[in-house]
């Protein structure tokens, strides 16, 4: 039986703790992944604790095994883990489990303005960019082959 003084206690980080002590969390996320709901630095989210499993379109905030935080969007739903992609990319991200995850944007502000993920249009937005990712890749691959061709000639 392990002694529990020496047992590690997990690393809460900032983000954690406040969502944990505070309920909630206004965070800026940066990078292009999100795009283009959301820009780089400029739309600010408001991120609330998970209270139980995900649905199919939401957004989480969570932490990859290498301690690299993400906002990407629930593809699919599984038994027992979520399979994630940015809106801006078409690679999904595998084996997301309940344990990473550890808060949800309730919502954005574009221009001054506070807009829920449950208003019609963003709740289209996310239909839009879930049905979509398998004919963007296949664009991608398409202009990636044909660079290629016309590089070599």
């Amino acid at each position: 039986m392990s002694d529990p003084k020496n047992m590690e206690t997990p690393a809460v980080t900032p983000y954690e703790e406040v969502i944990r002590e505070k309920g909630s969390l206004l965070f800026t996320p940066g990078g292009t992944s999100m795009m283009p709901l959301l820009s780089h630095h400029g739309n600010p989210v408001l991120l609330l604790p998970v209270t139980g499993r995900l649905k199919k379109g939401d957004v989480p905030f969570y932490k990859r095994a290498n301690g690299q935080y993400v906002l990407h969007r629930v593809m699919r739903v599984r038994k027992d883990s979520y399979d994630m992609c940015g809106d801006n990319q078409v690679i999904l991200e595998k084996g997301v489990t309940d344990s990473m995850i550890f808060a949800v944007m309730d919502g954005f502000y574009k221009d001054g303005e506070y807009i829920s993920v449950n208003t019609p249009w963003v709740r289209r937005y996310a239909r839009r960019r879930i049905a979509s990712r398998l004919p963007r890749r296949i664009v991608l691959a398409l202009k990636r082959r044909a660079k290629r061709l016309f590089k070599k000639g």
